[in-house]
């Protein structure tokens, strides 16, 4: 059972294992699919993390390790929701026409 970031649990459709190339930081890892409509492509956990000694940023959009004493940074999407995707609440952050437009004021009942 996985556990979503609302705390709901969902089966995974099945596993599958791939190889990821990031700059130059290759690695093999074992993901599990599911059905769900998320903002992103791919979860790296604590495990690989760790493993590859990685510093994640999630306010950059990026994470950084070193390699051969050199600190190598690897960035994430820069555009990574579209127009439909509008329903996800971080989206505001990456899309232009977003922060051009009115200021919407949450409705307070009383």
């Amino acid at each position: 059972m996985i556990k979503g970031f609302n705390q709901g649990g969902q089966r995974a459709i099945g596993v599958i294992r791939m190889e990821l190339l990031m700059d130059d930081m290759m690695s093999t890892s074992l993901f599990h699919v599911i059905d769900a409509k998320t903002s992103y492509n791919m979860l790296l956990g604590c495990p690989w993390l760790h493993e590859y000694f990685v510093v994640p940023s999630t306010w950059h959009q990026c994470f950084k390790y070193c390699r051969n004493g050199t600190v190598r940074k690897v960035l994430g999407d820069s555009k990574s929701f579209t127009e439909v995707e509008l329903h996800f609440v971080d989206a505001k952050y990456y899309i232009e026409d977003a922060k051009k437009g009115k200021e919407v004021m949450p409705i307070v009942k009383a």
